[in-house]
């Protein structure tokens, strides 16, 4: 039964119920972690790949507007290589074609005669001579300076007013004094058809020319086209150096906080397309998937700390319990010494350990002499008080690992461990002697008594307590036979 208890305190104990309960907690919560972080690499996958679908999208998107836009040029400059006797600027053949082109593209793109000093001509206008001059524009002189198509930088259109994306070509055989074509394309328009495509709320979709100019941007903002980003470290780190990439960039300074950004440079126009999401809008359905999942495991963890912390309570008063209840059944209640079945137990404990290490153990038991009379005569109250004495006394000329237990009656025994009979004497002579010299007032008169001692060493040959208790209550029963007072060995 004893046994049985032990196994039980070993697993329902404080220490047990801590290392299990931060083992659950541990689990859980590492659970909670790793699907967190998995999740969330899931999340930014799954963005990464979406932006890069957009980007294809809107790359495809932008390259088949300018296919048909420089289809257009082409067929204007063969227009003109082919009619050279005839003059564009008032021609009607010539204005149904530039007609025809601006009503396949919704009337999004103005097409523009430049001579050779940069003068403007508008076919479309009445207005006549000359409109303006763009000489000084950077499409003019880089078509110029590049043969096909030059994409300038958003330019406003004289005529309207309008903010246009300039793309430039200059005639390899110029007529009439037209040196080059020059496609408007409305920006305006450009910017909310991109608009409508890009990821929303916090999604932007922007147009670039190679060496980091922003040409259109959407959402739309006044303050970014004709901008450059070769300085900001977007460009330095990754447009420069990648011709496609799936990026998570912070940096205030280009204006592009904490986003996601997906790039592509077209191959066969000197043009990027950049889409990109802001990084809270992205990951916002993470977040509260996130929110949720730590909020069920608080859920859980809170009822666990406090069924751990109750359960601790519950053992601390059980342990409490138990120490009370083990005391009273390990020592004698009038004395306050060792029981009997508790100096038995450690006898047998001892008396193992003597045997597997061949060390000395000696057993002595004490019986107080005439102890009924003194009950008889005085009352058990003296008789009690007399036990108490004697046990006091006894304790007193005792070491640290000696054991002194209460047998029953006025009987009591004293385990001496590693100690040879001989010194085993000296404690119980010296025992002896202070327990004659003790003296009890009463109302009777005053009460002093003696005690016998019986001393037994350990034998190899011991099969158990009894037998070592058999032989040193033998020696009592000698020295109460040679008169009482006095040590007898076994």
């Amino acid at each position: 039964m004893r046994e049985a208890i032990r196994h039980l305190e070993e697993w329902a104990n404080p220490r047990t119920v801590i290392v299990l309960t931060l083992l659950l907690l541990g689990a859980l919560w590492t659970v909670v972690i790793v699907s967190a972080v998995s999740a969330r690499q899931a999340s930014i996958i799954a963005t990464g790949e979406r932006l890069q679908r957009m980007t294809h999208a809107v790359e495809e998107q932008t390259r088949h507007q300018l296919r048909l836009l420089d289809i257009f040029l082409m067929s204007c400059e063969s227009w003109l290589s082919a009619n050279s006797s005839r003059n564009p600027r008032s021609d009607p053949a010539f204005r149904r074609l530039i007609e025809g082109f601006r009503s396949r593209t919704g009337e999004s793109i103005d097409i523009l005669l430049l001579t050779a000093n940069g003068e403007v001509s508008d076919v479309r206008s009445k207005a006549k001579g000359r409109l303006a001059s763009l000489a000084d524009s950077e499409h003019f002189r880089g078509a110029l300076a590049n043969p096909g198509l030059f994409i300038g930088s958003p330019a406003r259109d004289s005529s309207t007013g309008r903010l246009g994306l300039p793309v430039a070509l200059s005639l390899q055989n110029p007529a009439h004094g037209i040196q080059m074509l020059v496609a408007l394309i409305d920006l305006p328009r450009l910017t909310r058809a991109y608009d409508e495509q890009r990821q929303k709320p916090g999604g932007a979709i922007t147009l670039l020319r190679r060496d980091g100019t922003i040409l259109a941007r959407a959402p739309d903002d006044q303050q970014l086209p004709g901008r450059s980003l070769a300085d900001g470290e977007l460009f330095r780190k990754h447009l420069a150096t990648q011709s496609q990439a799936f990026v998570l960039f912070d940096d205030k300074a280009d204006g592009l906080a904490r986003e996601f950004i997906s790039f592509s440079s077209m191959p066969d126009y000197p043009l990027r397309i950049m889409v990109s999401e802001n990084y809270d809008d992205a990951l916002a359905a993470w977040l509260r998937q996130t929110v949720w999942i730590v909020l069920l495991a608080l859920g859980v963890t809170v009822p666990l700390a406090v069924i751990a912390y109750r359960s601790l309570r519950l053992l601390k008063a059980l342990a409490s319990q138990n120490a009370q209840l083990q005391h009273l059944v390990d020592t004698d209640r009038l004395t306050g010494v060792s029981s009997r079945q508790h100096f038995v137990e450690t006898l047998q404990q001892e008396l193992e350990h003597a045997q597997r290490h061949q060390s000395p153990l000696t057993v002595l038991l004490f019986d107080i002499d005439f102890f009924k009379r003194i009950n008889d005569g005085y009352g058990h109250a003296v008789g009690d008080q007399a036990l108490v004495t004697f046990a006091t006394v006894a304790k007193r000329c005792l070491r640290g690992r000696d054991l002194l237990g209460r047998l029953g009656g006025g009987e009591f025994s004293i385990l001496l461990p590693e100690t040879e009979v001989k010194q085993a004497v000296r404690i119980a002579e010296r025992v002896r002697l202070e327990v004659a010299a003790i003296s009890i007032p009463t109302e009777n008169g005053t009460v002093q008594f003696t005690a016998s001692v019986g001393a037994g060493a350990a034998c190899a040959t011991d099969r158990s307590t009894d037998d070592l208790l058999k032989r040193t209550a033998q020696a009592l029963q000698n020295a109460k036979a040679g008169g009482h007072d006095r040590i007898a060995l076994a």
